[in-house]
């Protein structure tokens, strides 16, 4: 049963029953109103309605101290949080199949931390059938000390401080507060050699201007703050340090400061890979952050290089089936955020060998209206952008040429009341002149409102338990033992994977991860084997029904117990069984 999100995200809202409280000679009778057509809901943006991640840290600390969970720590992050991972299910029989669910790696995405705690709090209530097959891990907050700046309106930064201009002083020019509105924003700089110019069908929206179809540019776009250490960069160096999601060995960006300095240099990326890799039973990786592999599967590629970007063939149809079966009628799919180099999730696949599902959790909708603007704006009128300038409401009929970012306003105007965007507006800069402060909050363009993560975690909820019959699980079939005379015995036997996945993935046959299946004729004592070997591997057992066949020629002395077949797998469990003579 899924935890209702009130009581994992927000504290109940007490009101006094009516009267409690007030003056009675205040009170007087009211007429009742006509009643009207009510309007269209309008939300918080995030992150208003989440727990902040020291109140994630506190709820897993609770479910761990009413046994209702494992929790495995990892790591603890330079600033005394903890990293860990919640363990479900612990395997208790060799092979038992794993999961582990990774939250939120750039530090910027609550949502998918919130996602992930839901998953944690309905695991603990028990029942789960997954929990039958699988042992389940999840890292809800997998960056806990970049999640913790970013939920403060910071950059998801963490880590010891970096020198990223190179110039021999460290976090000196950091983003600054210029208006004193509590929010570091974006800068508009006008610049007629800038790349970037205001939208026509909203001139809050910025669009890179086309040189090649003859658009000139007006703006350069700067985070909000003064270039303190006066190398005419602006906040080119912020607090905190080495990139959690750019800290991975593969596609490392070597003498790149924010990728740390070597591969897994850091006490949380180095922590989860010893624990991915100390754990040769887990059979798929889910991320959940800002990359995508599910709305848009990736084409396959046959780079088995260490620069290698594209999933191998058998692997990228696992993908396409599962986006096919979760997100076929999906209105509004994740779209997935720049695919960086030295992250995990390319680290857990091309080089762990293990599968990888990405979900980008939530975006979004580019769907809105433009019929009703803010406030009520009808199609075609006029707007200004905040900073004065007119808006004459051209090219909203063909949406098709309306650019994504005009349509993630008018989903900002219409779902939250415009409190997502700060309208652009003039400040005199110490430095640039007159300038424009405003553009997206932080953390509000990709997490949702509060009360759309119920739905969102109960869809990755039924994904997750629909998983149970994907996992890979051996069994005999086909088995016949016949006696040739003088206590000689042909047994002819197929191993079957009856799962969905392969024992393991098309890449885990280059990176020789997890070990091969062993499957073993086990003879009583005195028995001798004529034909066949004892011990054999299987490097890779194909899903749905894969199958390979074996054959033996044993003897065994009168009397003696039948022989027995056990195939062992790291990922895809057990198999006996007692190889009785066909009568």
């Amino acid at each position: 049963m899924l935890v209702p999100f009130r009581s994992i995200l927000v504290p109940a809202v007490l009101a006094l029953p009516p009267g409690v409280g007030q003056d009675p000679a205040l009170e007087a009778p009211v007429a009742p109103e006509t009643p009207e057509s009510p309007a269209p809901a309008v939300q918080e943006p995030a992150p208003s309605g989440y727990l902040a991640p020291d109140e994630v840290l506190e709820h897993l600390r609770s479910l761990r101290e009413q046994g209702r969970m494992d929790w495995i720590r990892l790591a603890v992050t330079a600033e005394a949080r903890e990293l860990g991972v919640a363990a479900f299910g612990e395997r208790a029989l060799p092979g038992r199949p794993a999961i582990l669910v990774v939250a939120d790696p750039a530090g910027d995405r609550p949502a998918a931390t919130a996602v992930a705690l839901a998953l944690c709090e309905a695991l603990a209530e028990g029942g789960s059938p997954l929990l039958e097959r699988a042992t389940v891990y999840v890292a809800p907050l997998a960056n806990p000390d970049a999640a913790a700046r970013a939920f403060a309106g910071l950059a998801p930064r963490r880590g010891a401080a970096v020198d990223e201009d190179r110039d021999g002083l460290l976090d000196e020019d950091g983003p600054d507060d210029l208006d004193g509105d509590d929010l570091l924003l974006q800068m508009r700089v006008p610049d007629p050699t800038g790349d970037w110019r205001a939208a026509e069908a909203d001139a809050r929206a910025l669009v890179r201007a086309q040189r090649d179809k003859g658009e000139a540019g007006a703006y350069r776009l700067l985070p909000e703050g003064r270039d303190d250490d006066r190398d005419r960069a602006y906040n080119e160096d912020d607090l905190g340090g080495a990139d959690w999601d750019g800290n991975w060995p593969h596609r490392y960006r070597a003498h790149v400061p924010a990728s740390g300095p070597y591969p897994l240099s850091e006490a949380e990326t180095r922590a989860l890979a010893e624990f991915v890799l100390g754990h040769p039973h887990l059979a798929l990786v889910i991320v959940l952050g800002a990359e995508d592999n599910l709305s848009k599967p990736p084409e396959a590629g046959d780079d088995r290089s260490a620069k290698a970007t594209k999933p191998l063939a058998e692997d990228a149809k696992l993908l396409a089936l599962w986006s096919e079966r979760w997100l076929k009628d999906a209105k509004n799919k994740p779209r997935s955020g720049e695919r960086g180099a030295g992250g995990f999730a390319e680290w857990a696949y091309f080089q762990a060998g293990l599968p990888v599902v990405q979900s980008a959790v939530w975006s979004p909708p580019l769907d809105a209206s433009a019929s009703a603007g803010k406030d009520g704006e009808k199609e075609g009128d006029a707007t200004e952008d905040g900073a004065g300038k007119k808006n004459d409401g051209a090219g909203k009929k063909d949406d098709k040429d309306v650019p994504d970012e005009v349509k993630l306003l008018r989903w900002n105007d219409q779902a939250l009341g415009g409190a997502g965007f700060v309208p652009w507006r003039k400040f005199q800069h110490p430095d640039l002149g007159e300038v424009e402060i405003g553009g997206w909050k932080p953390l509000a363009l990709h997490n949702p409102p509060a009360g759309e993560l119920p739905a969102l975690a109960e869809q990755w909820r039924a994904r997750l338990e629909s998983l149970a019959e994907d996992l890979p699980r051996l069994s005999w079939a086909k088995v016949e033992v016949r006696e040739l005379g003088d206590g000689v015995l042909e047994a002819r036997a197929t191993l079957v994977n009856s799962g969905l996945l392969a024992s393991m993935s098309e890449m885990g046959s280059v990176t020789n991860r997890p070990r091969p299946l062993r499957v073993l004729l086990e003879l009583p004592e005195g028995g001798a084997l004529l034909a066949g070997e004892r011990i054999q591997s299987v490097e890779r057992l194909g899903g749905s029904g894969g199958n390979r066949e074996y054959r033996w020629l044993y003897a065994l002395k009168p009397g003696s117990a039948p022989a027995q077949l056990r195939a062992l797998s790291d990922t895809a469990g057990e198999a006996l069984v007692v190889l009785e003579v066909n009568r």
